[in-house]
């Protein structure tokens, strides 16, 4: 941490003189932010090494307010004369920008802040060494495919992050952030008579290798063995509308995908979610309260100050059925008339910070899972996702399950294959009429803008009543 602290010095001072040199120029704002990035991943297929990559990366991002609008620049060296070129065109630019631009950017206001959020893991990426990394991922394939001849694939990703960054803004904000990430992903494929079955699952935290040397791989690898056998056995699906129990993994990826992504203040503004003009109206059932909370404890989408410097906080986007709040960045919030609430995220220093989710959730409710099902008389179970399609603006989605289990007379019976959810995301909401107390939140990437960055995703079970399930004719 030493080193750490040097780089803190020489960067801080450069990063203020960007701010001192763009206010000197003509900017309205200046926004300057460092990133050192050191990051592994690891590919390990039925024993084989298939990749490993190792980087280290830093430079800095520059975003400058001038004549109303907005221009970035991204630099991998930290060299003066170079900055200051670049300082001084990208102001020019946004003075062009601005005398076309009608709708001109306004900053919601934010408290000065000079803080160090440092999430110090206590066996960090960078200290453990790659034979190890690469060993727990070979070890890990060979437990998968001994437990099973069926296995065809056995497919492990390790992959793990040291994040330090530094916001430095001329509304006086100097935060100083280091977080931490690991995450083990496990995949099998079996093969039997012509059929496949597959799954997939990952386990990450923000934390360091802490957290990978205390997961059971033991079950971690005989579960996804087992689920990928199961569904060799699967049948087709019904076809029709039924009642439906989804698990914490497809409850996560309905409610961030569909619903956290309508959410997102630039998204609300630009005309592209069905939440616009929504605010104070009930968008679902009263069992269904939604947060975005990055401050959850180590957490995959956990982080303390956003990429404008604004403290991260737990958000309430709908309260018992209401909608109540948006996600958003400092303008966003102006224009909302809303107040900035840490929604600002960057994938790296290469890119301008922009309205994002964290770790987005349905609260818990008050149900046990047996007794969500035993209630359905006849139904789907409905698993994990194979991807699908969202329209945020029209309030449409369609999700294709990773596994799904028929349900007759209140029992859980047999394993299903092919089976997507789809409907209107509101109605599907007000047809929510039991939330387990169950619940589970595993990591994910969240893709938007041509950026991705970490964003935790699960809830409970929900039983919603009435809902379009894709399969066969019943």
């Amino acid at each position: 941490m030493v080193l750490l602290r040097l780089v803190n010095y020489v960067v801080e001072d450069l990063l203020e003189r960007i701010v001192e040199e763009g206010l000197k120029l003509g900017a309205e704002f200046v926004e300057a932010r460092y990133q050192d990035l050191y990051s592994t991943s690891i590919t390990v297929s039925n024993e084989r090494i298939e990749s490993i990559v190792i980087r280290k990366e830093e430079g800095i991002g520059v975003r400058v307010l001038a004549n109303g609008a907005f221009a970035f620049f991204s630099s991998a060296t930290l060299e003066w004369d170079n900055i200051k070129n670049m300082l001084e065109e990208s102001i020019r630019s946004a003075k062009v920008i601005g005398e076309y631009k009608k709708d001109k950017v306004k900053l919601a206001e934010v408290e000065s802040v000079k803080v160090e959020a440092f999430k110090k893991p206590s066996k960090s990426p960078i200290d453990v060494e790659l034979e190890y990394k690469r060993d727990l991922c070979m070890k890990t394939c060979k437990m998968m495919r001994k437990l099973d001849k069926r296995i065809v694939n056995a497919t492990v990703a390790l992959r793990d992050y040291l994040d330090f960054r530094i916001t430095c803004t001329s509304d006086g904000v100097l935060v100083k952030t280091l977080v931490p990430r690991a995450v083990l992903s496990l995949s099998a494929v079996a093969f039997e008579a012509g059929k496949l079955g597959s799954y997939r699952r990952g386990e990450g935290a923000s934390l360091g290798y802490e957290y990978i040397d205390r997961l059971d791989l033991e079950n971690f690898t005989k579960m996804v063995v087992e689920k990928a056998v199961t569904m060799l056995s699967a049948k087709p699906a019904p076809l029709g509308r039924f009642t439906v129990i989804t698990d914490p993994d497809l409850t996560g990826v309905f409610i961030h995908e569909a619903f956290g992504h309508a959410c997102e203040g630039d998204t609300v503004l630009a005309g592209g979610s069905i939440l616009k003009d929504k605010l104070g109206e009930k968008v679902g059932s009263e069992l269904v309260t939604v947060y975005d909370d990055p401050t959850l404890k180590d957490s995959w989408g956990f982080f303390e100050y956003d990429d404008e410097g604004v403290k991260a906080k737990k958000k309430i986007l709908v309260d018992k059925g209401v909608l109540v709040s948006f996600i958003t960045n400092r303008e966003a919030a102006a224009k909302l008339g809303l107040e900035p609430n840490g929604g600002a995220r960057a994938q790296d220093y290469m890119h301008p910070p922009i309205v994002r989710m964290s770790n987005t959730y349905i609260a818990p409710g008050d149900w046990s899972f047996e007794e969500m099902v035993s209630e359905v008389k006849y139904g789907v179970l409905l698993c994990g996702s194979r991807g699908g399609q969202v329209d945020t603006a029209k309030g449409t989605f369609q999700f294709n399950a990773q596994e799904a289990y028929l349900i007759e007379k209140g029992e859980i019976t047999k394993p299903l294959r092919d089976v997507s959810l789809s409907g209107f995301t509101l109605e599907v909401l007000s047809k929510v009429d039991a939330v387990s107390k169950d619940f589970s939140i595993r990591p994910g990437t969240c893709g938007k803008g041509g950026q991705g960055v970490p964003a935790g995703t699960g809830g409970p079970y929900l039983r919603i009543h009435d809902i379009v399930v894709g399969g066969r004719k019943r």
